[in-house]
């Protein structure tokens, strides 16, 4: 019997050492953490360990481990492997903090000439400081930054407009914006918040900006046009089990958890890239999960839910969590690299991902097209423009 009172037998035994040294720094922080008995340790234990052996625990496996994730990074270096991107123009969503401000920093060295940071108006005034630091160091990058408020399709209209008559080309779109934990609510158009930010606002933009992304990519034929998703794996772990729940789209959703509804919106835009590659195969258009990052998106979700915080989420971020910086590289690489497959969703580093529930199933990503043409009409978008 062990210190936590378990008999060999009673639980899965770690298949190496470094798994085994993590095992027990996991259990140790349980103890010291929480205070719980030696029983219930041992249960909690046993539910993450099978949660993480499962599908439904790849989120945390170890495949994001320290030890894996210098692996996996390894493969892509942004300075030394994304290629000269002059005269290219770049739009990035969410681009004032987290994964969008790390995603420009990281361009801005290749020299593209114009990158639109698209950020909410109350976040405008605190990306000052990173539109200064790359004019500092490059002088030659135009840096602009443009008001986006993705449950508003009055912002949405407004910044696409704003791109559409001041850029005469448009390269790389990265829809990179999204919120998590957000109180149950509805957006300006009512869509659940999650759903209406995360999937129905960048759908709307990638509709306005489509006919610029077109123009470029056929005015040359060796010009080079992607639109790259930030998703999640939880689209994979934590969706309803219908997969989408479109009729229910406009409520606030209370019944579901916030895991949920945030997975839910994360589910359509892994099928929403996959439609738009099979109508424009001149746009190269993924999604990609960019890993455990610790960045800002968690924070309400933290503070509503206090026990998942303190027992789950807090320790989960602590042991497995990447920097921006790091998770930024997953994005890049499906933005720069030669070897991206039009559709596909990637985790980090460029790691194909096509056998997931719902991610390749054909009959639910025509029914959230045909949803979404008719959500996006009914408020007065123009309509897709022809491959």
């Amino acid at each position: 019997m062990d210190m936590f009172g378990r008999t060999q037998g009673n639980y899965p035994a770690p298949p190496d050492r470094q798994q085994a040294e993590r095992t027990c720094a996991t259990e140790q922080c349980l103890q010291a953490l929480y205070r719980v008995s030696a029983s219930r340790t041992q249960t909690m234990y046993r539910g993450v360990h099978r949660w993480a052996s499962s599908g439904a625990g790849g989120l945390f496996s170890t495949r994001y481990m320290p030890s894996h994730r210098k692996n996996a990074v390894k493969a892509f270096d942004p300075q030394q492997d994304i290629p000269d991107l002059s005269g290219k123009v770049v739009v990035v969503t969410g681009g004032n903090s987290g994964l969008g401000a790390a995603t420009i920093s990281l361009l801005a060295p290749h020299h593209p000439s114009t990158i639109y940071l698209c950020a909410l108006p109350v976040s405008v005034s605190n990306a000052e400081d990173l539109v200064s630091s790359v004019k500092h160091s490059y002088p030659d990058v135009n840096v602009e930054v443009i008001p986006l408020d993705l449950s508003s399709f009055d912002s949405i209209k407004k910044c696409a407009t704003h791109i559409n008559q001041k850029s005469d080309r448009l390269d790389i779109l990265f829809l990179n914006a999204g919120i998590a934990g957000a109180p149950f609510s509805l957006t300006r158009e009512g869509y659940e918040i999650h759903f209406g930010v995360n999937y129905v606002g960048h759908a709307l933009l990638a509709q306005l900006l489509m006919p610029k992304l077109l123009q470029t990519a056929n005015e040359n034929q060796g010009n080079d046009v992607r639109i790259v998703m930030t998703t999640s794996k939880a689209a994979h772990l934590h969706h309803p089990s219908a997969g989408l729940v479109l009729d229910q789209m406009k409520t606030a959703y209370p019944r579901i958890s916030l895991a949920r509804r945030y997975s839910h919106s994360k589910l359509a835009v892994v099928l929403f890239a996959r439609k738009l590659a099979q109508i424009y195969s001149s746009v190269i258009s993924v999604s990609i999960h960019p890993g455990i990052v610790k960045t800002g998106i968690h924070r309400r979700y933290l503070s509503v839910n206090k026990l998942a915080r303190y027992c789950f989420t807090k320790p989960l971020f602590w042991l497995f969590g990447i920097s921006a910086e790091k998770g930024a590289r997953n994005g890049l690489w499906a933005a720069t690299s030669e070897d991206v497959r039009n559709g596909a969703y990637y985790e980090p580093v460029g790691k194909l991902r096509d056998r997931y529930k719902y991610f390749t199933d054909q009959k639910l990503t025509d029914e959230l097209w045909e949803w979404t043409n008719k959500e996006l009409a009914g408020h007065g978008a123009p309509g897709w423009p022809a491959p």
